[in-house]
């Protein structure tokens, strides 16, 4: 999970590969965690994209609550998809949305960051 102090936020991320945390028990906790908070699903589970291809799925539940699922990856994310994780790091600490079609590209580079 990942929390910002720039913005009141939570995006949790999951490999859809992850044998360790299985993929539909992180997307229950997210969605528990969402209903206990009585947030609404503002944005329904859908692809998210990075360099025109799906990076993954995403459900968000108003503007603080993200459950994002990255493509290929398992347990380590960074390890397994590192331009994807970066894209969704970086977009999650800049406060954008994942990209919900490909002509959100929304292209991310680490000069970017540390700029």
């Amino acid at each position: 999970m990942y929390f910002s102090a720039k913005h009141p936020a939570c995006r949790h991320c999951s490999g859809d590969q992850d044998s360790v945390v299985p993929l539909l028990g992180s997307r229950t906790l997210v969605r528990e965690l969402a209903h206990d908070l009585n947030f609404s699903t503002t944005l329904p589970y859908g692809p998210w994209f990075h360099k025109d291809q799906v990076g993954g799925w995403v459900t968000e539940y108003g503007e603080l609550l993200t459950f994002a699922t990255v493509r290929g990856a398992a347990h380590m994310v960074p390890y397994a998809q590192p331009s994807r994780a970066l894209h969704l790091f970086s977009g999650f600490v800049r406060g954008r949305r994942l990209p919900n079609n490909t002509h959100e590209r929304g292209e991310i580079s680490l000069l970017d960051i540390f700029s």
